[in-house]
């Protein structure tokens, strides 16, 4: 039996939840049986294990997610009879003030699936064939289908994403003296990347807590940078790694997370049916291998197409759908964070056109002074692109999505130079100061005073400063986004590397020169 980590066992919690017993333990939460006076009926309560490095604030923005997850699983659990049905949200009455966080389920009378295929295992009955399995998950896919494409009040769909699936977030529940299969933990798994995200990655992995399950993590789990966001797609691997392991009576995926890691991404090993030694249909093994994909743009994208697919195979009726509410594919560039009230899941964002800047002037010496390098009239009309616009070196300004509103825009500051006598405003601004006519070489070039020999460090300062500012437009755009910035096949880093050198190669070349 589970331990009482909570010590409430024999409490009434929540003011209606008389604590009965433990009923599981997992790495994140405790399952108790509470009896609920008022409905004189059994109830799940799901109690939270988060961390106690939490402040008061994050405890309150905590709770406030948890909520409207809460209610994002309530409406859907209405819409659908095969999730879980949540019933109150609150925190625990602790004698330590302990900040614990439950909900209130409806109670099941049933099993796992994982304990389902520990059971046939452990009775030397072999694994449910394919057609089994997906007659009895299909209530599950229908879920997903439905989360996936869940209507708004005003009209729209927004995709409720599970994140976390696997045969423990499956129940085989017993309703009427048939079986059933419902889907659990709805909205949990977010509130897990919130978590995650409040006390940090080393406090996480102290407090046990994951964001997914690593057996069962699809690749933009893993390395969000390297495969997008997770999506649909990503509950059409966590369906497909599940129902693999229906078939073949154990997780294809076993190791310390460095191995799981290393399987999920090995793009010449994938952990299909006929992989693991199950013999299955060849449209069921492609359905499999499409849906188990390491790039999640090759991966099915609505979990009908690939639940239908295995359902032909076997000759089975798939899940009715609509095709009215599409769910978008995975972003390819950036991605933004949609209010967690309305939509609880990244949403796709398509990037900008980039911003050309006008094409460059060529630098001039003022008339009657042949030979001299004189700096040019920074006036309006003569600045270059790159000083009127630093971005427009490359062509980019760079602009960070903010839902749809037009974010800040990264620029050079301001400052003043000295070239030659003239007091110019750095880039940024379009003013000159003159401080006299004689500051002018215009006369015969006789009276020209030979310009000095040395080197102006003016440039090299902005070749470096322009160098620090691509990297820290590649470490914004990684931080707002969580992806990489990329200028066609290169890298901004890749960019400001050679700048940057060249910039203090000259620099170098400038303090020699004073030197001299």
């Amino acid at each position: 039996m589970a331990e009482d980590v909570f010590d409430i066992v024999g409490t009434t919690q929540g003011g209606a939840f008389r604590v009965d017993d433990v009923v599981a333990e997992g790495g994140f939460a405790v399952i108790y049986r509470a009896y609920h006076g008022a409905f004189r009926s059994n109830v799940a309560l799901k109690c939270l294990k988060v961390p106690r490095a939490l402040s008061e604030q994050e405890q309150k923005e905590f709770l406030e997610s948890f909520r409207e997850e809460a209610e994002l699983l309530f409406r859907l659990s209405s819409a659908t009879p095969s999730v879980v049905r949540p019933l109150q949200v609150g925190t625990l009455t602790m004698k330590d003030r302990r900040f614990v966080p439950f909900i209130a389920l409806e109670w099941l009378e049933g099993r796992t699936l994982d304990t389902l295929v520990h059971e046939r295992l452990r009775e030397g009955q072999p694994p449910l064939g394919l057609k089994a399995a997906v007659k009895l998950l299909t209530p599950v896919a229908d879920a997903l289908y439905r989360a996936h494409r869940f209507p708004t009040p005003n009209g729209g769909f927004v995709s409720i994403v599970h994140r976390d699936l696997k045969p423990e977030n499956i129940f085989i529940a017993n309703v009427h003296g048939r079986e059933t299969a419902k889907v659990l933990d709805f909205g949990i798994a977010k509130v897990k990347t919130v978590t995650t995200e409040m006390v940090g990655r080393q406090s996480a992995a102290q407090s046990n807590i994951s964001a997914f399950t690593p057996a069962y993590g699809a690749p933009e789990q893993w390395l969000p940078k390297r495969f997008g966001q997770t999506g649909p797609w990503t509950d059409v691997y966590g369906l497909a790694m599940t129902l693999v392991e229906v078939l073949v009576g154990q997780s294809p995926m076993e190791g310390d997370h460095a191995a799981m890691m290393g399987s999920a991404i090995d793009t010449e090993r994938r952990p299909t049916p006929r992989t693991e030694g199950v013999d299955v249909p060849d449209a069921a093994e492609a359905a499999f291998r499409r849906a188990l994909a390491v790039d999640p743009k090759q991966r099915f994208h609505d979990i009908s197409e690939f639940w239908n697919a295995l359902a032909t195979s076997v000759g089975l009726p798939g899940i009715a759908v609509d095709r009215g509410a599409s769910v978008p594919p995975p972003a390819q560039d950036r991605t933004v964070l949609a209010p967690a009230a309305e939509v609880p899941d990244l949403v796709p964002s398509g990037r900008r056109p980039p911003q050309r800047g006008p094409a460059s002037a060529p630098r001039h010496s003022p008339q009657g002074a042949p030979g001299a390098q004189t700096a040019p009239l920074q006036g309006p009309a003569s600045r270059t692109p790159a000083e009127k616009d630093p971005n427009a070196l490359f062509g980019h300004s760079f602009d960070f999505d903010d839902g749809g509103e037009r974010g800040p825009r990264i620029e050079l500051g301001t400052g003043r130079v000295r070239r030659d006598g003239i007091e110019l405003d750095a880039p940024g601004t379009n003013r000159a100061r003159m401080p006299s006519a004689a500051a002018f070489p215009v006369a015969a070039p006789a009276f020209v005073e030979r310009p000095s020999r040395k080197m102006d460090l003016g440039g090299p300062l902005k070749l470096v400063g322009l160098a620090v500012l691509l990297m820290a437009g590649d470490w914004a755009y990684a931080a707002f986004t969580g992806e990489v910035l990329h200028f066609g096949p290169a890298r901004m880093l890749w960019l400001a590397g050679p700048i940057l050198a060249l910039g203090v190669f000259q620099l170098f070349r400038g303090f020699v020169a004073d030197g001299e």
